[in-house]
């Protein structure tokens, strides 16, 4: 009789264990679970705002594309001139070059001006065309000295409207070495060809003692 008790405390034993260790990784699946959500949730959270801060692959092309055009620079000329370029003017409209430059007690400026937005490729990459305009201008071997110096772009090369021009400056072409200015034309004379020669008529018909005062007649009459 007391064996079979004993029998039945470790059946009851054994099951309780078997229960409390099923209880026990039943709880332990649960906690597992529940952490795996919560480390997912922040990931995609962070995901969905990054991709909404950055901004898309297009986006970021068409803005490298563009770039920034530079508004003024410095450089040294091709005759060691300190020089110094402005830009003016807004994008669909002319845009006009100012240069202004210093030679030793010397300063002059001259102006380009031309229409880039003419030019289709403009609007896909303002900055490398006007950096090779103003590779251009640095190139110049007499600055402001030339009335016909254009400014090109390779960028817009089929593009006429879109090259800078010069229109004004305070330079004056120089003579090239070698090459005669062209000479002013005397100006007319003013004794009559056809006037008879006074001291001729004085020594043929006045005597030598009066020959002065001969001349003198002939002078106040021919006038």
């Amino acid at each position: 009789m007391q064996l079979s008790r004993v029998a039945v405390l470790l059946l009851f034993l054994c099951v309780a264990q078997c229960l409390l260790a099923g209880a026990s990784e039943e709880k332990k699946r649960r906690r597992r679970k529940g952490k795996g959500q919560d480390q997912e949730q922040p990931q995609d959270g962070g995901a969905a705002r990054k991709a909404e801060s950055s901004p898309s692959g297009a986006e970021q092309g068409k803005r490298q594309r563009k770039g920034s055009a530079p508004q003024q620079g410095r450089f040294l000329s091709k005759d060691k001139a300190q020089c110094k370029w402005r830009l003016r003017g807004e994008d669909g409209a002319d845009r006009n070059l100012r240069v202004e430059c210093k030679k030793g007690a010397d300063d002059y400026w001259c102006e380009f001006t031309g229409k880039p937005s003419a030019c289709a490729k403009y609007a896909e990459d303002a900055k490398t065309y006007w950096k090779q305009i103003t590779r251009a201008l640095k190139k110049q071997k007499a600055m402001c000295s030339e009335p016909s110096a254009v400014l090109k772009s390779s960028l817009c090369r089929s593009t006429k409207a879109a090259n800078l021009k010069m229109t004004g400056s305070t330079q004056q072409t120089a003579a090239a070495p070698g090459k005669e200015q062209p000479k002013l034309p005397s100006p007319l004379s003013t004794v009559d060809p056809d006037a008879p020669d006074i001291d001729k008529v004085a020594s043929e018909y006045c005597s030598e003692n009066w020959g002065s005062v001969c001349k003198f007649v002939l002078s106040a009459i021919q006038g």
